[in-house]
């Protein structure tokens, strides 16, 4: 499905999730202003970053609740921002989701073992992701 129809759609979430904050790393405008309005459509608080580095320090200010990145990103790759996040003990128990066009058989292992739980490719199904944000965060 693709993501503007998951906006048209009413898909009840936990009211857990309601409040729950995720911070998207994305360097694409329109793929994080995609991503930023289906969120907030479900009633997620979103932070925005544009680059590896930027979201690292918003992760570290911020403390979300779940990470969705990218993993070309300028600055610090996807991978190496997952394994700094997951480095620091406050951080580590946040989950991170990566949606990205870069998906090798050696790029999933990397990012498994930076600590990514969810890998979706580009484009990716905006009905799965919310499902599994709200698995998630439920």
């Amino acid at each position: 499905m693709i993501a503007s129809a998951a906006l048209a759609k009413s898909q009840p979430i936990s009211p857990a999730s309601k409040s729950a904050t995720i911070l998207i790393i994305e360097d694409y405008p329109d793929t994080r202003e995609l991503l930023s309005a289906m969120l907030r459509g479900k009633g997620y608080k979103v932070i925005e970053a544009e680059d590896g580095l930027e979201g690292l320090l918003k992760a570290t200010a911020m403390y979300p609740d779940l990470i969705i990145m990218d993993l070309s990103l300028p600055e610090m790759d996807g991978v190496e921002a997952a394994r700094r996040i997951h480095r620091q003990a406050k951080l580590a128990h946040i989950p991170i989701f990566v949606v990205s066009a870069y998906l090798t058989e050696e790029v999933k292992e990397d990012v498994c073992k930076a600590g990514c739980v969810e890998v979706f490719p580009k484009p990716f199904d905006a009905e799965l992701l919310l499902r599994k944000i709200s698995e998630r965060l439920a």
